[in-house]
């Protein structure tokens, strides 16, 4: 036993006098392959000499005087497994540092902890060479084995932190602190859903200490970014590029993510990036812009809370009479699409008669929303709108309720909106209020109820969410930008009034149509009798005093006076998105910003080259693309446009060119439309030429890359 021990102990001492040596002259360290693999085999041994340094620790606490023949046994015994402590600990530690020069670690993450284990593996040798002086004196036995056991735990978590990062000790408290219910109201898809993922299963290998394959996941900017593979999606391929491929390879391969052995996403996890990725990895995406019966919709809401997620139980309302109640000054439309439930929109103040009101008898029950903000309301009219039994929101603000026909809204049973913002009620009519059995929040901002009555109130209604506004004082409030109420942005025939809105009495719309900034003081005011005839860009900005001006409002009507007989395609679209009706780019259908969802024709390969032909010639002063700009999936703004045209198609001459300005950063999805303008030309062939980006420009995530051209309808006048 005792040669053996001392085998060990030099070979350990060995050990430690290369490890000292090799860190000295680490810089110049060059690991060979085989040493490399002995540098993997570092998590499966580093537990062999923490399991064995507090084994002795503990028994050398409790070990009682060695005196009898059979206790010195016990201490030899004991003293042993502080030797094979000792040595397992250099060899670890060797290991380790042989692993640390592999890529994929960061050098200032790894120095504390690299040095913990060199601490620990010194200090071990040294307790063991000196261990029965030490054992002579009780509290430098106990000093010792708490310095052993305090070095191991600070060396360990700085490992855990390098390999899990820094707050994987504590992030199961941080969770409990901070996790609270989401909403499906205020969820985010990213934040809420495909975060917490890349945190659980991805961002352990993949952060600032420990970024395997040069791939840090830990900002939107580094996710973009992706690795030294490349991006981590691209949605114009079929299996949606690098992210997905790894994560559906077999597990068996050595570029399966996560790799074998540690936690495995769920199948419901892969749909959420799935999902995610395939409608353009928008970080902004919120839960509640997700059509319903969308996937993604579907998972959530299976995932969240609903502060109200209301279960219809009416049947749908008939189209035609839905079609009919459409008038110039009342907007009858779904709340969602596949919904039964109805929302109810009057716009015009001039224009409105107590009469429109019931005019909606036949669809009362099918209605769970009514706006009359600033409609000249009056107590009466609250009869008929009691009525519509299964009403949730009710916007009054600015009408003429007194509040003297208040109470009869008691019977609407799943009211849980209503706004009397700039009414005349009083405080002791909100009072009625608390028979209410649902309703949950109250605007009462420009009214003449104090702030006193408003403590009072709360006081006294609890349940009920009473909010303010601006009222003169130090608070100042934001107006929100203006409201769209056009249906169509396609033109093809007579003029269009253009109806803008906003819900703030007092609030007025100013506009622009050159692209430029709306102001106070110089930009048109909108009236509501402007008309859209062309190609027209709508820039609009609320604007009251005493209110923080709201953010722009931005739309796009295009004007399409002439559709040709059919499109030859000289140069084919990507396979992935073709005209496979020969009609897409002149059927007046807007694509979604999704572009997965279809109705886009797209180039990358090669330019693109199309010929419109004409029964009969006409004159034709402007050709728009109506194109998208997803600057993050590599769609630009095409770098060239071509517009030819003639009487032949073999001799077709140019009619107008176009350079689109292209982007300088990352920024969000947008449709945009180009128009290339020229003199006016009588002509029975046009041939469209669009050039996409060659080179992405160097600040993108896929610099060099080809750009792509996406485009959903084409303008002619």
């Amino acid at each position: 036993m005792q040669r053996w021990k001392a085998i060990l102990f030099n070979v350990s001492l060995v050990f430690n006098c290369l490890l000292l040596f090799l860190v000295v002259f680490e810089s110049r360290l060059a690991v060979p392959v085989w040493l490399q693999i002995a540098g993997r085999m570092h998590p499966l041994v580093l537990h062999f000499p923490l399991v064995l340094i507090v084994v002795y620790a503990l028994a050398v606490l409790f070990l009682p005087p060695h005196k009898t023949p059979t206790e010195i046994t016990y201490a030899n015994a004991v003293s042993f497994v502080l030797l094979i402590a000792a040595f397992t600990a250099v060899t670890t530690s060797l290991m380790g540092l042989f692993l640390s020069k592999e890529e994929g670690y960061d050098a200032d993450a790894l120095l504390w902890h690299k040095w913990g284990g060199i601490a620990i593996a010194w200090f071990t040798l040294g307790w063991y060479a000196f261990y029965q002086k030490i054992q002579t004196r009780k509290i430098v036995t106990v000093g010792t084995s708490f310095f052993a056991l305090l070095l191991i735990i600070v060396t360990g978590h700085l490992g855990a932190g390098v390999t899990h990062g820094e707050t994987f000790l504590t992030a199961p408290l941080q969770k409990l602190q901070k996790e609270t219910p989401v909403a499906i109201e205020d969820a985010e898809v990213f934040t809420h859903m495909v975060k917490p993922i890349l945190e659980a299963k991805c961002i352990s290998c993949h952060n600032n200490n420990k970024a395997k394959g040069e791939l840090v996941m830990q900002s939107e900017e580094l996710l973009l970014k992706g690795g030294k593979n490349g991006k981590l999606w691209d949605t114009t391929v079929a299996d949606l590029g690098l992210l997905l491929q790894r994560i559906h390879l077999p597990m068996e391969q050595k570029k399966h993510m996560p790799p074998k052995g540690k936690p495995q996403l769920t199948d419901e996890e892969i749909a959420i990036l799935t999902y995610w990725i395939r409608k353009g990895a928008d970080f902004k995406l919120r839960v509640a812009q997700l059509p319903v019966g969308d996937s993604l919709q579907l998972i959530a809401a299976r995932l969240f809370s609903s502060s109200a997620t209301p279960v219809y139980n009416f049947e749908e309302a008939d189209v035609a009479l839905i079609a009919k109640l459409n008038t110039v000054n009342r907007i009858v439309s779904k709340e969602a699409e596949g919904s039964p439930a109805l929302a109810v929109n009057f716009f015009n103040s001039s224009l409105f008669k107590s009469e429109q009101l019931k005019e909606l008898e036949k669809i009362k029950k099918q209605i769970v929303a009514i706006d009359l903000a600033k409609m000249p309301v009056q107590d009466a009219d609250l009869q008929f709108i009691s009525e519509c039994e299964n009403l949730r929101r009710l916007n009054l603000s600015f009408t003429n309720i007194t509040g003297n026909g208040l109470l009869q809204l008691k019977k609407l049973k799943f009211l849980r909106s209503l706004s009397l913002a700039g009414t005349n009620i009083s405080s002791a009519q909100l009072e009625l209020l608390r028979s209410f059995p649902e309703l949950k929040t109250v605007y009462v901002w420009n009214t003449k109820i104090t702030g006193n009555d408003l403590e009072q109130l709360r006081q006294k209604l609890k349940s009920i969410d009473f909010i303010t506004g601006y009222k003169g004082d130090t608070t100042i409030l934001k107006l929100t930008p203006p409201v769209l109420l056009n249906e169509e942005t396609f033109l093809t025939g007579d003029p269009v009034p253009l109806k803008l809105k906003h819900y703030i009495q007092g609030a007025v719309i100013r506009y622009t149509t050159d692209g430029s900034e709306p102001d106070s003081l110089q930009s048109a005011i909108f009236k509501g009798t402007e008309q859209i005839n062309s190609n027209t860009f709508i820039r609009a900005k609320a604007y009251k005093s005493g209110w923080i001006s709201s953010d722009i409002f931005e739309t796009r009507f295009y004007k399409s006076t002439y559709k040709p007989d059919t499109i030859v395609y000289i140069s084919k679209p990507n396979e992935k998105y073709k005209d496979e009706s020969g009609k897409t780019l002149f059927d007046l259908q807007k694509g979604e910003r999704n572009f997965q969802l279809g109705n886009w024709i797209a180039f990358r390969e090669n330019r693109m080259e199309c010929l419109l032909p004409f029964s009969k010639p006409v004159q034709l002063e402007s050709v728009t693309l109506s194109t998208l700009v997803d600057v993050g999936s590599y769609i630009m703004p095409p770098q060239l446009v071509e517009v030819w045209g003639g009487n032949d198609a073999k001799n077709l001459k140019l009619l107008g060119r176009l350079k689109p300005e292209q982007p300088v950063k990352l920024m969000p999805v947008t449709m945009k439309g180009f128009e290339c303008k020229f003199p006016a030309t009588t002509v029975k062939y046009i041939k469209l030429i669009a050039t996409p980006v060659g080179k992405l420009p160097a600040w993108h995530p896929g610099k060099g890359d080809k750009g792509w051209i996406f485009v959903d309808e084409l303008l002619l006048n």
